[in-house]
């Protein structure tokens, strides 16, 4: 069931939104790229098991305690309730745990990096809404091999505000591990009505694990069979990453293949000259269609490759790239003039409002350039 169209289609789904958390939650370190493949796969993972479990228990609601079969007006009002719940509020709670999952995962490899210089130290969020479980290990801090993160490091729960710190060594007295052991176990710990700890899940190291969800979760628990079809969708889904001098460039497997050559010469140029990680990208995994994002900048950028020159044809191209972004890339491999193309540019975005910028490359020489200032007195594009 699991591997036919429509349910690879709310796998794909399920997967862009937590995917996204995932992206905020790394935005503001580099992980190494072994490190987010790794992570990535994690978030399929758990995507397509969440999926199961969802339409399981659909499926479970379709007969009546008797055994009949329910009236069809009933098992919908049940479906949409377990849609509600999976895909509203169970989908938050994943998503906020996701960004902080991803930020602890992140930071983790470069807190190995630093050395003896500093401890960690947990923070909650300060304020009256922390759970009081959660605030008696507020400023606990210790040394970073210290056992207690293998288990204890945050999030520490669904909807877990606090944070795990880098902190000098010196600045804050060093906790007794034993007892932040105790504590934590205490945080990681709520007993259901039949006594199962519904916490202990949360006992995990995003970046020691490499992975975002709870390695423990109740997804997880499956057939075999179930688990095979899940890891064989997940290679299918396995992104590819370009060699590249500096930056990086990964590719969707979901990527346009008509496409994927002159694009990946265009995102192997920019990773290459500016340092840029760019991502290529497709529809299933964004809210847009854009060909490209661009986690350096934080943008998505529409590719497009001019082979006809004229201007009639930069312009189709420049229409068709705004439907897809703001901002675009325009590889030139074309004998257009300048003049040309100064043309089609002002003409193009002056008729757009959404344009914001538009990238000029020709062979190893690139031009950028803003609506303001295609749009001022005098624009005007010289290959030089």
């Amino acid at each position: 069931m699991l591997s036919d169209a429509p349910f690879v289609a709310v796998i794909n789904e399920t997967n862009r939104v937590l995917s996204n958390a995932l992206d905020e939650g790394i935005l503001d370190n580099s992980p190494p790229a072994e490190m987010v493949r790794k992570l990535k796969e994690d978030v399929f993972i758990f995507s397509a098991l969440k999926t199961h479990a969802q339409l399981k228990e659909a499926s479970e609601l379709l007969l009546n305690p008797d055994g009949t079969i329910k009236m069809f007006s009933a098992f919908k009002q049940d479906v949409l309730s377990v849609h509600k719940a999976y895909n509203i509020n169970h989908l938050e709670a994943e998503y906020i745990f996701a960004v902080s999952s991803a930020e602890t995962a992140a930071q983790w490899q470069q807190w190995q990096e630093d050395g003896d210089r500093y401890n960690l130290q947990l923070r909650t969020a300060g304020d009256n809404k922390v759970r009081d479980s959660h605030a008696v290990l507020n400023l606990t801090t210790l040394p970073d091999d210290d056992p207690f993160w293998d288990l204890y490091i945050t999030p520490l729960g669904w909807r877990c505000r606090c944070r795990t710190i880098q902190v000098r060594k010196g600045k804050y007295p060093v906790s007794d591990s034993l007892q932040a052991m105790q504590k934590g176990d205490l945080a990681t710990t709520r007993l259901d009505k039949n006594g199962n700890n519904r916490d202990e899940i949360f006992r995990f190291n995003p970046g020691k694990d490499k992975m975002i969800f709870p390695p423990r979760h109740p997804y997880r628990v499956v057939q075999e069979r179930v688990m095979k079809i899940v890891k064989s969708l997940s290679a299918q889904n396995e992104w590819e990453t370009v060699e590249t001098r500096r930056g990086s460039v990964q590719v969707s497997p979901l990527h346009g293949k008509h496409e994927k050559t002159a694009n990946v010469e265009i995102a192997v140029y920019l990773a290459n000259k500016y340092g840029y990680d760019i991502r290529l990208i497709a529809k299933a995994h964004n809210t847009v269609s854009a060909d490209s994002f661009n986690s350096t900048l934080n943008i998505h950028q529409e590719y497009k490759t001019n082979k006809t020159p004229t201007k009639n044809a930069v312009d189709k191209q420049l229409k068709a790239a705004k439907r897809q972004a703001d901002h675009i890339v325009l590889d030139i491999k074309s004998k257009i003039s300048p003049d040309d193309l100064t043309y089609s540019l002002i003409d193009r975005v002056q008729r757009s409002k959404t344009i914001q910028s538009v990238w000029v490359k020709k062979g190893n020489k690139d031009w950028k350039y803003s609506r303001k200032e295609i749009l001022g007195e005098g624009f005007k594009i010289q290959w030089d």
